[in-house]
């Protein structure tokens, strides 16, 4: 009986992670979505950055 139970605890364990394995994969292509080369955060985070930078210049051609 207590050799079941420790078995038993063992496959929960093992549930366990590989639920949260499933969790980090299914969050790390979100985040990547958003961070990544082409992702919608990173161009908007360019296209702000490339419109200080214009601003700044043309404040200093003055």
């Amino acid at each position: 009986m207590n050799n079941k139970k420790i078995n038993n605890k063992s496959k929960q364990r093992g549930a366990a992670a590989i639920e949260y394995a499933i969790l980090a994969a299914a969050m790390s292509i979100v985040m990547f979505n958003f961070l990544g080369e082409d992702g919608s955060l990173t161009q908007a985070i360019n296209g702000t950055f490339e419109s200080v930078v214009t601003k700044l210049e043309s404040i200093q051609e003055k």
